[in-house]
């Protein structure tokens, strides 16, 4: 293997620890501060006196699927599902699965690296 990828190679091994190394850490800090409350921003609907997480209520769903049929229901069931993703310990969770997906990236890109170059024919 040539220095440049030599090179190449040892820098991507060092972002791979040094991303997953930061990225665990922050993830660690969302979670450790995180609220443990359910429906963080999501909002309340008020029904007949009782409070209800924002789509839960049967008027609501009732009214989702008059107006926005079964798939409308659904993809509104969907975007609460994402958004609730954002808030939270949910978020050290998608933070840490985030990190080690780039992390192993560079990983494997490195290893690649050395692949590649055992594989070409010298001259």
């Amino acid at each position: 293997m040539d220095s440049k990828n030599a090179k190449l190679q040892r820098y991507l091994y060092r972002a791979s620890v040094l991303v997953l190394l930061i990225g665990l850490l922050s993830a660690g800090l969302v979670y450790y501060h995180a609220a443990d409350g359910g429906n963080h921003g999501l909002g309340y609907q008020v029904v007949d006196g009782v409070a209800y997480a924002a789509g839960e209520s049967k008027a609501y769903v009732r009214d989702m699927e008059m107006y926005g049929g079964t798939s409308g229901r659904l993809i509104a069931g969907f975007n609460q599902w994402l958004m609730s993703l954002w808030h939270g310990k949910r978020l050290a969770y998608v933070i840490a699965i985030g990190v080690a997906l780039i992390s192993y990236a560079c990983f494997w890109f490195a290893r690649e690296l050395e692949l590649f170059a055992t594989d070409e024919p010298e001259v």
